[in-house]
């Protein structure tokens, strides 16, 4: 980080500073199921779940794999590191991440890097300003030295009223800073790259995170971000093969003045992957819809940075969600057309009881709620990617919903034998039960209800229709992850 981030479900909370075998053709034609979009013939071969997942900061990076196959991992390269007095360059800290970098993958791990920050001998001291989205903004020169920041004065007003939004002295961070000399930036990003692609053979390199005023990593303008810090990086890790990754559109902000900005500043052609943090399927389609309008099509989607959540049930609707609409769009099924990683990997030790379920493992290296959920996804999946399966219906009015807020229902074939609806109910809602109808069933197919941890209680079917029980078994696991989630989640397999 990338620090604290927000929680992409329904009770987010603030900051702390968050595919089928080779027979499915003829599977699918033989059980009455949505056919797959290519020939029946076809020989696939499945691709395995763990290729779109990763995380943050897992510092023993090779490990995530134990945890649904899990094969990202993403850190910093600091400038501050690297270059922590003008023009005198540690490569010992390059060639660390390098080190790391091979034996991630050696293990079958990508260790994503992010360029990131100003050294704070390159931070801009004077005073600045700029304008954006009807609000002006006045950064004073830097006053009394805090140590890591400086205190400035801060004034943001509307411009279309003359309100006045903020006035204030704050310490704002150095490393969040611009640069003064937006070389010296780029002769950073060009002497890591130059490094790590030639020593190493990294790939991918993102460039900043989440720039964006109210995120609090970076106190400039987002045209500044796009045409002196991003852009020259892109042109430098390009030059050297490598492929750029946009800084992680944050959350605070909207995926409309997102897409904006990219047309405004003409940055669409910079940009090999679009990455953003937190945000729901509906606002990926429209990432989507407005990266085809203005190249034609689709660029690789990501989200390096999701969940950090304290609703213990999070990961089970943030996932399954997420995958349908990426397999629904061909992103999943393209090599790294589209990824999602959880932030972070492992609490600390001194992490606050009231933010250490928010990762994937606790400091003891035990799996948290949300590294259960995945767990118990990543096995109903079988460890593949599965198909979209969506001819269903159900008594509760649920829809393969974009936003999650009032409940959604996703379904897969997985393998061509097996069917999963993954059910999301809002704690609200007052009904029990909800009934799911299939499309036509082999007399031999079988139903369970499983819940959050995985644990199995078979159902009867009747016909092509069967009844799931919302409430897990009193005083278990499951139970207790979804009574302290505002939207509670078990799942349907049918077995075909």
């Amino acid at each position: 980080m990338t620090a604290a981030p927000h929680s992409n479900v329904p009770h987010a909370v603030p900051r702390r500073a968050v595919l089928a075998g080779a027979g499915l053709g003829m599977a699918t034609a033989v059980l009455g199921l949505p056919g797959p979009a290519r020939p029946a013939s076809a020989a696939v071969t499945p691709m395995p779940l763990g290729t779109l997942l990763g995380t943050n900061h897992a510092a023993a990076g090779p490990s995530i794999g134990a945890l649904a196959g899990m094969s990202w991992d993403r850190s910093d390269i600091l400038w501050a590191a690297v270059e922590s007095t003008r023009g005198t360059y540690d490569d010992s800290a390059i060639h660390a991440f390098g080190t790391r970098f091979a034996a991630a993958a050696a293990n079958g791990v990508t260790l994503l890097p992010v360029l990131a920050y100003s050294a704070p001998w390159a931070a801009r001291t004077t005073a600045y300003g700029w304008s954006h989205w009807d609000v002006q903004y006045a950064v004073g020169a830097a006053q009394a030295d805090a140590g890591s920041g400086w205190s400035r004065r801060v004034t943001r007003t509307r411009i279309s009223t003359g309100e006045v939004l903020q006035d204030e002295d704050l310490v704002l961070p150095k490393d969040k800073t611009p640069p003064a000399d937006p070389a010296r930036w780029l002769a950073f990003v060009d002497h890591v790259v130059t490094i790590l692609r030639s020593t190493y053979g990294v790939e991918y390199f993102q460039v900043w995170n989440e720039a964006y005023w109210s995120a609090g990593f970076w106190y400039g303008s987002p045209y500044e971000y796009i045409d002196q810090i991003h852009k020259p990086a892109s042109t430098a890790i390009r030059n050297h093969g490598g492929k750029v990754v946009y800084g992680g559109w944050p959350s605070p902000a909207a995926i409309a003045r997102f897409t904006a900005l990219l047309n405004e500043t003409n940055a669409w052609s910079s940009v090999d992957v679009l990455d953003v943090h937190y945000y729901k399927p509906s606002d990926l389609e429209s990432l989507r819809v407005a990266c085809v309008a203005a190249l034609g099509s689709s660029l690789p989607i990501w989200q390096t940075e999701i969940g950090y959540s304290t609703s213990p049930a999070a990961a089970a609707l943030v996932y399954p969600g997420l995958l349908h609409w990426a397999i629904t769009r061909g992103l999943a099924q393209l090599p790294d057309g589209f990824k999602l990683l959880w932030y972070a990997w492992q609490a600390p030790a001194s992490a606050p009881a009231t933010d250490a379920g928010r990762y994937l493992r606790k400091a003891d290296g035990s799996l948290t709620s949300h590294g259960v959920c995945l767990s118990t996804i990543a096995d109903l999946f079988g460890g593949v990617v599965p198909e979209t399966y969506d001819d269903h219906t159900n008594d509760a009015g649920l829809t393969t919903a974009r936003d999650w807020a009032s409940g959604s229902i996703e379904g897969f074939l997985v393998g061509g034998i097996k069917i999963i609806i993954a059910i999301h109910t809002p704690a609200s809602w007052a009904g029990t039960n909800v009934t799911v109808t299939l499309a036509t069933l082999p007399p031999t197919a079988g139903a369970d209800r499983v819940d959050l941890t995985g644990q199995r209680t078979p159902l009867a079917l009747a016909g092509n229709a069967v009844t799931v029980a919302l409430a897990d078994e009193p005083g278990s696991v499951a139970a207790s992850y979804n009574a302290a989630s505002t939207i509670r989640t078990c799942y349907l397999e049918v077995s075909l």
